[in-house]
């Protein structure tokens, strides 16, 4: 069966241009998704690089505790010095991002109701993070301070009217076991200990052994379990502020609370000054060299100022569960180097409790990740389904000289436009094929955009 010679001279000359769209359709689409994913992963990468950055340099933050401690400060000295030479760095951020300490000082005045409320728990929650590290082990400390997200969850469900998602409810029953695992086994054990030995134990809690004066019961269970009370209101109270953060940023005026961390440290710094009657000069009780005193306790309050930084700039670049995966990490980091300078290792109960507790946690800070990345999936999806239904549209309207192959014509009329078509590819050449497949791509992407709005 013989075509006609219109059809013949067509086809021969559509398909180059089909092939010539599709081409140039797949790889516009292709590199204006590769500069869009590009841009996404700089961000995303930014935002990653902040937030380890902070977490690395307050996960020290434990250890220095300890040898502050054992070169004879006081607590409350530590935390003067601590969180005074954090100030610089908190604040310094505070004024940038409100745009000049004029600014700063609006936001606190329009802000006055919560920041007054804000000020006392973050004070609270700086001195705590320091005391639980004096009283308790660092894998205890860090575990039950980071239970703050699900204190978040449970705090915003009562006070803002957050939904609660039921893996939330779930990690709290599981986060319960896990501090049962922790915690009973130590209480039976200490009860066990007094009843053999009760006249041992009270020989040993009368004595003093440093320079603090501190008895031995402040390194004996009683004053664990202490430093565990501290560590779990520590992160009750954090979860109670970022709450009251929250809320601020939620409210008509959009208060901005940048400013309450490094208020609430001048604070912390002010409380401590008092408790200690103005004697936090380290002259009196340091021993060693005094360069390594300045340099713990500048240390640590950069650290501090650094993870304020991180928290404040790494949520607008990634997810919040990101944010909440890499915070995770200073549980795992500072026991570590509490190991590694002084040989600690946790006990079997805090191991094995304080793994499923971090597993717990992390698992349900990844889940909005799994989420996210269905909606990605399903997102490209669509986009693919719908960019190969526009290129086949255009293919169907793509014809030499303008004309459409999908159009019917008599068999005279076809010769007749058999042979212009022949006239118009022996005049124009190679270029009338480009041409229509660059008018293919113009429809296309009106196409695309008619199709997105």
């Amino acid at each position: 069966m013989l075509l006609p010679s219109w059809t013949v001279t067509n086809a021969v000359n559509f398909l180059p241009a089909v092939f010539d769209v599709t081409a140039r359709n797949t790889t516009r689409s292709s590199t204006s998704t590769y500069m869009t994913c590009t841009a996404q992963m700089n961000d995303r990468t930014k935002g990653l690089l902040i937030i380890l950055a902070g977490v690395l340099c307050v996960s020290p933050d434990a250890v220095l505790v300890r040898f502050l401690s054992e070169g004879g400060a006081d607590p409350w000295t530590i935390i003067f010095w601590k969180l005074l030479l954090s100030i610089p760095v908190s604040a310094s951020y505070a004024i940038y991002e409100a745009g000049g300490l004029k600014s700063l000082w609006k936001s606190v005045i329009v802000g006055r109701w919560y920041y007054a409320a804000a000020i006392p728990i973050q004070a609270t929650v700086d001195i705590c993070f320091t005391l639980a590290f004096v009283y308790t082990s660092a894998a205890n400390a860090l575990l039950l301070i980071n239970l703050n997200p699900l204190w978040c969850a449970v705090v915003g469900r009562f006070c803002l009217g957050d939904d609660l998602p039921r893996r939330t409810y779930i990690a709290l029953v599981l986060a319960l076991l896990c501090m049962i695992i922790i915690f009973v086994p130590e209480v039976v054990e200490r009860k066990r200990n007094d009843d053999g030995d009760d006249s041992h134990t009270s020989g040993e809690e009368e004595e003093v052994v440093d320079g603090s004066g501190q008895s031995s019961a402040n390194t004996g269970e009683d004053t664990t379990t202490r430093g565990n009370i501290i560590a779990l209101v520590c992160g009750f109270l954090l979860a109670a502020y970022i709450t009251i953060v929250r809320k601020g940023g939620k409210s008509s005026k959009n208060i901005n609370m940048i400013g309450a961390a490094a208020l609430g440290a001048l604070l912390s710094s002010m409380i401590s000054l008092i408790v200690r009657r103005g004697d936090v000069l380290p002259a009196s009780f340091w021993d060693d060299a005094m360069w390594k005193y300045w340099l713990a306790a500048a240390g640590q309050g950069f650290g501090i100022g650094a993870v304020f930084v991180a928290i404040s700039i790494a949520p607008r670049l990634i997810s919040g569960a990101e944010v909440g995966l890499c915070v995770l990490l200073e549980v795992v980091l500072g026991p570590l180097f509490v190991f590694l300078a002084y040989r600690d290792v946790p006990s079997k109960w805090t191991l094995i409790g304080g793994s499923l507790l971090l597993t717990v946690l992390a698992v349900h800070e990844s889940r909005p990740l799994f989420d996210k990345a269905k909606d990605v999936h399903r997102s490209l999806s669509r986009q693919l389904s719908r960019r190969t239904g526009s290129t086949v549209v255009a293919a169907k309207e793509v014809g030499v000289g303008g004309s459409s192959i999908d159009k019917e014509l008599p068999e005279e009329e076809g010769e007749k436009a058999a042979a212009a078509n022949e006239e118009d590819v022996e005049a124009a050449g190679p270029e009338a094929a480009v041409d229509s497949a660059d008018a293919g791509v113009d429809r296309v992407d009106t196409w695309d955009e008619d199709d997105a709005s």
